[in-house]
């Protein structure tokens, strides 16, 4: 491996992912950001709500901002005609994943993911996975993030990177909900199930 591919400068695999219809997808980078810029003011507009456009570009922007500071390289939304019943929200993201610290792929996922990370086999690949709950100080009171975090090592022997996918559900974390919640992790499950290296 070259010192600069060591570094991140070398061009990442190209992939592919399905999503169920209406599902819309923003890339990291200025055209991405105004896309979604556009839709959100669109719908701030549909929803008779032009005092929210403000705040919500400022969120879009921070938010492109992050996932360009954590190698970001796509956002997908369900769009309007894309709402569950369940009206929870939920977005995956995929980002790069560079390991560290010279340490072997497997052992970087787990020691950076923090908690118990399965590793599946998969006919097309093995994929890294672990689940996280975290309270969203961002959103109402009292509504939780449930984090599913998938990694698919490069092709190789011995990877040094790979594509981390990111699927984030919002839910009230009630008794009530968790049907619909375990519900929403298996359409995440089933999306990335989809991912090929291209």
């Amino acid at each position: 491996m070259s010192l600069r591919e060591e570094l991140g400068g070398g061009a990442p695999r190209g992939f592919r992912i399905a999503f169920p219809p209406g599902w819309r997808h923003y890339s990291v980078d200025d055209r991405g950001q105004a896309a979604m810029l556009r839709d959100v003011s669109e719908r701030s507009k549909a929803a008779g709500r032009p005092d929210l456009d403000a705040a919500l570009r400022r969120k879009v922007k921070d938010q492109f901002a992050a996932l360009r500071r954590t190698r970001g390289v796509a956002m997908y939304l369900p769009g309007e005609e894309a709402s569950t019943e369940s009206g929870m929200p939920m977005s995956v993201v995929a980002s790069r994943w560079h390991t560290e610290g010279g340490r072997a792929f497997e052992e970087d996922v787990r020691q950076r993911a923090g908690v118990e990370v399965l590793r599946i086999e998969m006919p097309h690949g093995t994929v890294l996975r672990w689940v996280q709950e975290r309270d969203a100080e961002s959103t109402r009171e009292g509504v939780l993030t449930r984090t599913v975090s998938y990694v698919y090592p490069e092709p190789g022997e011995e990877p040094r990177r790979g594509m981390l996918l990111t699927a984030g559900i919002l839910h009230q974390g009630t008794e009530v909900t968790e049907p619909a919640t375990a519900g929403m992790v298996e359409l995440a499950d089933a999306i990335v199930e989809t991912f090929r290296w291209s």
